[in-house]
Parts: structure tokens; C-alpha cells; sequence
């Protein structure tokens, strides 16, 4: 049994995997963005959905249609299997991307227009626990050092840590699932202003 996880957060990167509940990589396709619908439709074919257990999306922060697309993709994949479907932030998700001797993180996500989404996370004992709310900041106000800035995108900051967006999602599963199934009716996805 595995779990497929969809992040078409990223005006610039698509994510899909299949995964085992503790995160362990069973297959993946990544794409550079564009079209999410029909880059999600041929991945799926690719990656099957026969054996699922469970389906995890990113709910954002993020780009509005790639949020929708994915949500959107995940929701057609459990409603129709009669699967769960669970949620993780993308903040959540570039956290866990961050080298496991790290304690504190500060999570960026790129906005758009010299901005970026950021969380600050607090790692104890294995588990990842958000300090504070996610806030829209200027690329130019990010202070390096410490914590450790982390990233999935491609942020012209020197000193911000890049990580891998599929050992990254394939991470966040775990506590996604530990984490009451989203209402398949009424989703939203988290836009920051």
C-alpha cells in the first residue's frame, strides 16, 4: 500500500509522488511548471493509483492555480477510490527539506514580485513544529544566518539552503497522515495577501 502526494504549489515546479506511509520514495515525477492538469494527468497514468491508501496535497501558501489544480486533482483521485485526503502546508514541506541536524528553520517560498512566503519551524525530538504564523515578507528584508533559511525554489538569496522537493514531500507524509483527513467538500487552499 502507498500514498500519493501531489505539490503544485510552485509557479515553477510540479511534484507527484508515490510514497509508503513512513515516506519511503516508491516512484516520482517532477516538471518544471506550466500546465498542471494535464502534466497531472499523464503522471498519474504513469504512477497508476491501483494500491493507494491515501492522498496528501499542498495546500499553499502558493500559486492560486497550481493550488487549485493540485487540491483539485487530489480531491477527483480520493473521492473516486474512496480514499482520505489529507493536507500539508508548503511551508511545511520546504521545513522538511532542511538537513536532519537542524533545529530551527526559516521555511521560503517564492511569491512573486521580490517576495516570498515564510514560517519559522522548530524541530524537537523529530517532530516539526510551526512558531508563529506564515507571513508574506520582501526577499530583500530576509535576514541569513539564523535561523537556517530553507527553500524548494530557485530565490536569488545568497546563504538560503536549496532542498530536494521530492525527499521533501516524500518526508512530509508521515505527518500528514497523522493529521485528520481534510472534509472532501468545502477545501480551501491558503493565500497569503
Amino acid at each position: 500500500m502507498s500514498v500519493l502526494a501531489i505539490d503544485t504549489a510552485s509557479r515553477h515546479r510540479l511534484v507527484v509522488l508515490r510514497a509508503g506511509r513512513g515516506g519511503e520514495l516508491v516512484a516520482a515525477r517532477t516538471a518544471g511548471g506550466g500546465a498542471a492538469l494535464p502534466w497531472l494527468d499523464r503522471s498519474l497514468v504513469e504512477l497508476g493509483v491501483s494500491g493507494l491508501e491515501a492522498v496528501v496535497v499542498v495546500t499553499g501558501p502558493g500559486s492560486y492555480t497550481g493550488l487549485r489544480a493540485g487540491i483539485a486533482v487530489g480531491l477527483g483521485v480520493a473521492h473516486t477510490l474512496g480514499l482520505p485526503l489529507h493536507g500539508v502546508s508548503s511551508l511545511e514541506v520546504v521545513a522538511r527539506s532542511a538537513p536532519d541536524g537542524e533545529t530551527e528553520m526559516l521555511a521560503l517560498v517564492e511569491a512573486g514580485r521580490g517576495g516570498a512566503y515564510a514560517g519559522r519551524f522548530l524541530r524537537r525530538a523529530g517532530i516539526l513544529e510551526m512558531r508563529g504564523e506564515a507571513h508574506r515578507v520582501s526577499l530583500a528584508s530576509v535576514a541569513l544566518g539564523e535561523p537556517l533559511p530553507v527553500t524548494l525554489d530557485a530565490l536569488d538569496l545568497p546563504g538560503v539552503r536549496p532542498g530536494d522537493p521530492v525527499r521533501a514531500l516524500a518526508a512530509a507524509i508521515p505527518a500528514a497522515l497523522a493529521r485528520p483527513p481534510l472534509a472532501l467538500a468545502g477545501l480551501a487552499a491558503t493565500y497569503l495577501d
